[in-house]
């Protein structure tokens, strides 16, 4: 996976707050931002510390689409996937510090 893939994702990411902004239920659009995050989880592989680099790209592409004059419904999808993407990369560093103690 390369910084191009976590960007094709990241712009994946925005396509769906697009979609929720413009009427489609928040829940749905959820479940697909979770359903991505998973994808992406199980295309990165057993390494944790390049799960941690592409969680951190990831995150910072997301950093990018979110300031404070964008429509609240696109804030709540890009917000969620910001919090789903900090959850996967923290669980990483843990595991990762985790395997390096043993």
């Amino acid at each position: 996976m390369s910084e191009n893939h976590v960007h094709l994702f990241a712009v994946q990411i925005r396509k769906l707050a697009a979609q929720h902004q413009t009427g489609r239920p928040l829940k749905e659009v959820k479940a697909e931002v979770d359903f991505l995050i998973q994808s992406i989880r199980e295309a990165l592989g057993p390494d944790k510390r390049f799960q941690i680099k592409i969680w951190s790209q990831l995150l910072a592409e997301l950093e990018m689409y979110q300031n404070s004059r964008a429509d609240p419904r696109w804030q709540r999808v890009i917000s969620h996937a910001k919090f789903r993407v900090k959850s996967r990369k923290k669980t990483a560093i843990y595991y990762a510090e985790h395997i390096n103690k043993l």
